[in-house]
């Protein structure tokens, strides 16, 4: 459900009168991009949230590129999650990729859960964009990498390869949320490469390594930061405007989405999510999505 129209959820108050109505929706199976893939006959989403792969209905293609280290776990995490650890050991070695020099793989491709995580990445990355803190100045999103963030395959890769090897943009984010940055640096690391192209001996193939370092990383992040200001301060009901481009809350809808939000009342009592979440919680949300999608994959692979 976090990751579903998630920017169109609303938060419903407890003493709004609302009188127990239904309240139709619009289903967004009429998203952009949908793809039917070979193992799938169900839609994969709204669009700039699905994974590149998935997108693509195919691995990702190799560039010149560090596969970072593994991230190290915090103590808590390791006294929990003691397997975990000892699978994932934490590790300073990063790894280059030349795709020139790459052996041959197998090319069947199939939806991993890899690519859920991926998802959160970009929900993340999403959200961080387009938040005004409460009672900080106006300010506007960055266009190229709005543009990168709405387009195709190719430029939200490119988007990915950006935030990897080059200083984040300083308007990416609204400046109260610069310490930001080192996180979504780390997390688009860990996406710059498809498992695809690693040897099938090094750990960060194997299918809940994403996962698993996006736990690590989300994780030491929040320990880190859990008292600082930007964690905690309340973000407006509206959206930041890219620079040049207005309204960009409608940039991540669908027609029917939009129909769908213009259609709810004024006097419902209901407001968007964005006013009811920080940003402690929204990463809380996000480490909750990692955590119970690994258990679930680890549960059903057992079964």
């Amino acid at each position: 459900m976090l990751l579903v129209d998630f920017n169109l959820a609303e938060h419903l108050d407890p003493k709004a009168n609302v009188k127990g109505e239904r309240i139709d929706r619009t289903v967004s199976c009429v998203s952009i991009l949908i793809r039917k893939l070979a193992d799938s006959h169900c839609c994969q989403g709204t669009p700039i949230f699905i994974a590149r792969a998935v997108e693509r209905g195919d691995h990702v293609p190799a560039v010149p590129a560090f596969v970072p280290g593994i991230p190290d776990s915090h103590p808590h995490y390791a006294e929990v999650h003691p397997d975990r650890v000892k699978k994932f050991s934490g590790s300073k070695d990063r790894l280059f990729v030349d795709p020139e020099s790459q052996k041959p793989q197998p090319k069947r491709w199939r939806h991993e859960l890899e690519h859920d995580a991926e998802s959160v990445f970009w929900l993340l990355l999403y959200w961080a964009m387009v938040v005004q803190p409460e009672k900080c100045s106006k300010e506007k999103i960055n266009p190229t990498s709005w543009a990168s963030l709405l387009g195709k395959f190719g430029e939200r890769d490119a988007l990915v390869q950006n935030l990897t090897n080059n200083d984040v943009p300083d308007n990416l984010t609204h400046s109260f949320y610069k310490p930001l940055h080192p996180l979504i640096k780390d997390l688009a690391a860990i996406l710059v490469i498809d498992s695809h192209h690693l040897d099938a001996s090094d750990p960060r193939k194997d299918t809940f390594y994403v996962t698993e370092a996006f736990q690590r990383l989300i994780l030491n992040f929040m320990i880190k930061n859990r008292d600082e200001k930007f964690m905690h301060r309340r973000v407006e009901k509206t959206f930041r405007e890219v620079e040049g481009v207005p309204r960009s809350n409608a940039k991540s809808v669908t027609d029917s989405q939009a129909a769908d939000s213009a259609n709810r009342s004024l006097d419902s009592g209901m407001r968007p999510v964005c006013g009811s979440v920080n940003f402690c919680l929204f990463l809380l949300l996000c480490l909750r999505v990692c955590l119970q999608a690994t258990d679930e994959d680890i549960d059903m692979a057992l079964g």
